[in-house]
């Protein structure tokens, strides 16, 4: 699957579960979080999603109406897949969620292992149905499928990328780690994932940024180090190329 959104109104819970997607090993490319299912509708409105992992009781919005609003608005063959996430009393909503289509459902406290296998019975309907098939990429001599190994390999890149972040890294030193041509890399990396490598890590950086703002007391230029930024200078200025605000700003706000 590419992207994943995550509606979860309770901060901890949603990291928690964020954090065990990311170590769960299915492939993917992008996690959305947000904290109600208005903020979940915006985000589809705003783009498409492979899977959905809601909360059913939720401010706003719930996971029964998020339900209800993908059934009704997403054409067929763009809707998300959809898991829900409640709480041993709510149960019975569990039922109204499998009606608006629902693959399955997790019980709070979260278990890793169950999360687990259902981000892999949903990677595996996503490719029965062709949504996770990969691109084509264009050659010289045409445009031929992605190969298994070459999804392997990219896949080996994302992680790699994701482990390595906070230091210095640049396409030479992945594609070298994935043991490909520098350039048959680049156009690989970018049909795998659908931006350039340079604009991928940049996101990435940025994504890991906001949650230490958030939820640490770390100053700015220890954040910017701790991200893979040489100084704070550059930092704050990505930042705000990639969100509209300062990390000073988003941290207050």
């Amino acid at each position: 699957m590419k992207k994943i959104l995550l509606a979860e109104d309770e901060k901890m819970i949603r990291y928690g579960i964020y954090v065990m997607i990311e170590n769960s090993g299915v492939p993917y490319t992008e996690i959305d979080e947000c904290k109600n299912g208005k903020e979940a509708v915006e985000l589809l409105k705003k783009g498409s999603y492979d899977l959905v992992l809601t909360d059913i009781k939720m401010p706003f919005m719930g996971g029964i109406e998020l339900s209800h609003w993908i059934q009704e608005n997403e054409k067929e063959e763009e809707r998300p897949l959809v898991v829900a996430i409640s709480g041993y009393a709510e149960f019975e909503y569990v039922k109204s969620m499998m009606r608006c289509q629902a693959i399955d459902y997790l019980l709070k406290p979260v278990d890793r292992e169950e999360l687990r296998k259902v981000l892999w019975r949903a990677e595996k309907m996503l490719r029965e149905i062709g949504k996770a098939e990969t691109p084509v990429i264009g050659e010289p001599g045409g445009k031929e499928l992605l190969t298994g190994i070459s999804r392997h390999k990219m896949q080996s890149a994302v992680d790699y990328i994701r482990q390595n972040y906070e230091k210095t890294i640049d396409m030479a030193e992945v594609s070298n780690y994935v043991s490909m041509n520098y350039s048959m890399f680049s156009s690989t990396f970018k049909e795998y994932t659908g931006e350039n490598f340079s604009t991928f890590l940049r996101k990435l950086r940025i994504e890991k940024s906001k949650k230490l703002l958030k939820k640490t007391d770390l100053n700015i230029s220890e954040i910017s180090q701790r991200v893979g930024f040489e100084d704070a200078r550059r930092f704050a200025r990505v930042f705000k190329e990639e969100t509209g605000i300062t990390p000073t700003m988003f941290r207050e706000g």
